[in-house]
């Protein structure tokens, strides 16, 4: 019996000694300044999620958090949404940047015990990510929803004559999903017919634009990764067929569409970062609230204002920033 007592205590005390070890390791690996790991998931890649990216990086960075931020893009695939997450699961990741609403729902599904900021997601609760704003379990984020109507009202001033609308979607995405249906509430409010084409992947981007010529005065671009990574092509189609364009983000401008007064996905980003640096100085995810995008522009493509015969001296213009 006296043995035993001794060698239980010689594995206490053997325990206490590692224990003790461990917390050296870590002190040490506090003093030696170790990057903070974060993942990021981004869906596909097209320059508004890129913007979103670098908005949410430059934000960590300037508050002098010392973070390496490892970037995973599952290229507009479904499949990968709940696999590549996993990668991130190890105790090692401090925090996820889910960008898009299929990443988001992806890396919720995948990662149950993980903190997970969301961004570039019109709907949160439609896409069953949170139940409402202020009840948050382990994920919150920014949403990046605009009015339609708003945009089209502003839209209409320049372009009165415009009776018909047309929009490209993919049907693999809740988030276009739902912006459909405010568009289409938004033009019966406005008086204006909607055409629509529903697209599984970019390639049927070509086919969508041959439906809708000759159907529409004007198109509006939602939020849509799929058809945003086409940007180019479409917006150099639309302006074969003398079409404006309207778009609900300001990234595709640059791709050519004409004008938009939607997000600014860098500042979307940076708002997104403002969340996460709460949780790695230690603030509880649950005291989060999910948050409206704060910040938008007015944008318009000189070169496709010019081609379209667009006067730039027009009052209505005056506040936007006109890019060359």
């Amino acid at each position: 019996m006296k043995n035993l007592k001794k060698m239980v205590k010689v594995i206490g005390l053997g325990a206490l000694a590692v224990s003790l070890i461990g917390c050296a390791v870590d002190k040490k690996k506090e003093k030696s300044g170790e990057k903070i790991k974060v993942g990021a998931i981004e869906y596909i890649e097209h320059v508004s999620l890129d913007n979103a990216l670098k908005g949410f990086q430059d934000r960590l960075k300037e508050e002098g958090i010392d973070v390496e931020i490892d970037v995973e893009n599952l290229q507009g695939d479904q499949a990968l949404a709940t696999t590549v997450p996993k990668k991130f699961e190890a105790e090692d990741y401090k925090l996820v940047y889910a960008i898009s609403t299929p990443a988001a729902q992806g890396a919720k599904t995948a990662l149950p015990d993980k903190n997970i900021i969301y961004s570039a997601v019109t709907d949160p609760v439609e896409a069953g990510l949170i139940d409402s704003p202020d009840k948050i379990t382990n994920i919150t984020g920014v949403n990046d929803a605009v009015s339609a109507k708003d945009q089209l009202e502003s839209f209409l001033k320049i372009y009165p004559d415009i009776k018909t609308i047309g929009t490209i979607f993919s049907t693999n995405e809740a988030n276009s999903k739902i912006q459909v249906e405010s568009l289409k509430k938004a033009c019966d409010e406005l008086g204006l017919t909607l055409e629509t084409v529903g697209i599984n992947n970019i390639n049927d981007i070509g086919q969508a634009l041959s439906t809708l010529t000759g159907k529409i005065d004007a198109y509006y671009a939602l939020t849509d990764n799929t058809v945003a990574s086409a940007g180019p092509i479409l917006a150099e189609s639309l302006l074969k067929n003398k079409v404006p364009s309207l778009s609900a983000e300001e990234g595709q401008v640059s791709k050519g569409l004409l004008m938009s007064e939607g997000v600014d996905y860098y500042e979307h980003g940076r708002q997104a970062g403002e969340m996460a640096i709460k949780i790695l100085k230690g603030e509880d995810i649950k005291n989060i609230h999910a948050e409206d995008n704060k910040t938008s522009k007015k944008k318009i493509n000189g070169k496709t204002a010019e081609a379209l015969g667009l006067d730039l001296n027009n009052e209505k213009l005056k506040d936007a920033e006109v890019l060359k």
